[in-house]
């Protein structure tokens, strides 16, 4: 695994300066990129491609701000590449929420929402198995 970013940051509060939190990480092709967003609101995982122009792939809820109890309490974030770096997933205090498969133009978070807006077959739900066939060493 390769590691594309780390951070720790407050749920629902925003970067200095800022009106939301965002933190990217771009492939070493510099085509494929993802990036979490924290509105304030809720929680993202968007996959991006650069292909000459930015184009959304996929969006995948993480979580809904007034969800989370411990929203005082820091949050430990970290996106990392498979080897390869066609597949991005995404950690909060060590737990995969999201991940995104680019060859398959797949994504996968833990509630499995939104339904996927290029017609995904079978489910979206990410789960550990999921992150272990995807992730073993």
């Amino acid at each position: 695994m390769i590691l594309g970013a780390e951070e720790q940051f407050r749920v629902g509060v925003p970067a200095k300066g800022q009106e939301n939190r965002l933190i990217s990480s771009v492939a070493a092709n510099n085509e494929f990129q993802v990036l979490f967003e924290d509105d304030g609101t809720t929680g993202y995982f968007y996959a991006l491609r650069d292909a000459g122009e930015l184009e959304l792939l996929d969006a995948l809820h993480v979580y809904n701000v007034a969800d989370i109890e411990d929203r005082a309490i820091p949050v430990s974030l970290q996106i990392f590449w498979d080897a390869h770096q066609t597949t991005a997933v995404l950690l909060l205090n060590g737990q995969s929420h999201a991940l995104y498969d680019f060859p398959r133009q797949a994504g996968f978070c833990r509630n499995a929402f939104p339904p996927a807006k290029n017609g995904q077959p079978g489910s979206r739900e990410l789960t550990d198995e999921l992150v272990e066939k995807y992730f073993a060493a």
